[in-house]
């Protein structure tokens, strides 16, 4: 069973089980990088005096980017201390 296991992975490579992988770390790496983007987005448009089509364009396109791109740098800090 072990060599029919072998030879079904990528270049017949020998695969061992690691450690279960915390999802809900992720999780709620994921929560906490959505509530930090809309602390950001909610200062830029109280203190920040620029148009309203900038406020927007930040809000609509660069906030979720950068609360993606944040959720993903918590997910692999975690992945590195996991293995």
């Amino acid at each position: 069973m072990e060599e029919e296991l072998n030879q079904l992975t990528l270049m017949g490579r020998t695969e061992i089980k690691g450690k279960k992988y915390p999802m809900y770390l992720e999780r709620l790496g994921l929560i906490c990088s959505i509530i930090i983007t809309i602390i950001i987005t909610v200062g830029i448009w109280n203190n920040l005096d620029w148009p309203t089509w900038i406020n927007i364009f930040f809000s609509a396109c660069l906030a979720p980017l950068f609360a993606l791109s944040f959720a993903e740098i918590i997910g692999r800090i975690i992945q590195s201390f996991n293995n």
